[in-house]
């Protein structure tokens, strides 16, 4: 029997439409289409004939239990949401199918019902989605990976075999390599490669590749970045418009200025580079390989292999002279 969606809204969100709110990275309307096997028509062009017609109100409806549905009953009948004609006299069926989405408190029950759907559906692949974890019915989570309760993965996402994703990470659009562990941490549209730990409080954004092997720690955030095998920013860093080699270490607090006030620039960093805590690196700008900063130094101007620049005030000490300034406040 064909089956027929036809778009009616039972409520309205924020201005979506119920049929276009989405379940677990999906559209209702795109759900019930591919789990159903259904053509998108409008009412006033359903064909005659033997038909099913639904309202977009039942995204986890399957067509293997719509058919036993069918098998149930005979004749033309109508239920909440649909009705099936099979030509002859409607009679009433069922008020309300299995699940039906009829109010945000509905929707509400759905999205619970469907976390454990694609929990389940991970776990046939092999990997391990804790309850409370979140994977769209888009995502891919390989053998062996491991989602904590509170993580979210989100859109055309990868995960790695064996990988870890910890509680309150949030990846969307990324590919995250196999063996990686992400920590409370934000992904959005970048790769991290295998062998990675990322977090926790990193963010990852703006098209940014990491590569295998990388450190990414704690307030760490990379936009349109790119980081080579082996590369560690541990903790408190800005890591924009940049490209890095491998092996660079990139210390506490070193920020790349990619932003002028008009304009953004790239800075690049050869292989094997140390890039000392509290520096700046003002772009555009070239480092060659083997390259050190040292702390607190901002770096304007290009440098050659091996080069170390250190650009920071000698201080001045004069001793016990605090006191002068330290009685003023008592």
């Amino acid at each position: 029997m064909k089956i027929y969606l036809v778009k009616r809204s039972f409520f309205t969100f924020r201005g979506k439409k119920s049929y276009e709110l989405e379940l677990l990275g999906k559209p209702v309307l795109e759900l019930m289409r591919e789990r159903l096997n259904a053509e998108v028509c409008a009412e006033d062009e359903l064909p005659e004939g033997d038909k099913a017609v639904f309202f977009p109100v039942y995204p986890l409806l399957t067509r293997a239990a719509f058919t036993e549905l069918l098998k149930e009953r005979a004749g033309s009948f109508a239920f909440a949401g649909g009705y099936v004609d099979r030509g002859g006299k409607m009679r009433l069926g069922s008020q309300k199918l299995d699940g039906g989405l009829f109010s945000l408190s509905d929707l509400a029950a759905l999205k619970e019902r469907a976390m454990r759907e694609s929990a389940l559906r991970c776990c046939k692949k092999g990997a391990w989605v804790e309850a409370g974890a979140e994977v769209d019915f888009t995502a891919e989570i390989c053998a062996g990976a491991i989602v904590r309760r509170g993580a979210r993965i989100k859109g055309n996402s990868v995960i790695g075999e064996n990988a870890e994703i910890g509680a309150g990470s949030e990846i969307t659009d990324s590919r995250v390599g196999a063996n990686t562990v992400i920590r409370a941490s934000f992904l959005d549209g970048v790769q991290v490669g295998k062998n990675c730990t990322v977090g926790p409080c990193a963010l990852l954004r703006g098209g940014s590749r990491v590569g295998d092997g990388c450190r990414v720690g704690d307030f760490v955030e990379l936009k349109n970045a790119v980081l080579g095998d082996g590369c560690k920013a541990a903790h408190l860093a800005y890591v924009g418009d940049a490209e890095l080699g491998e092996r660079v270490n990139v210390g506490c607090g070193t920020v790349f200025a990619n932003y002028n006030g008009t304009t953004k620039s790239k800075t690049f960093v050869g292989n094997g580079c140390f890039l000392g805590s509290n520096s700046n690196l003002i772009a555009p700008l070239r480092l060659g390989d083997g390259v050190y900063i040292a702390a607190g130094t901002t770096v304007t101007q290009n440098l050659e292999t091996d080069d170390f620049c250190i650009g920071r005030c000698r201080e001045t000490v004069k001793p016990q002279r605090a006191k002068k300034y330290l009685d003023k406040k008592k």
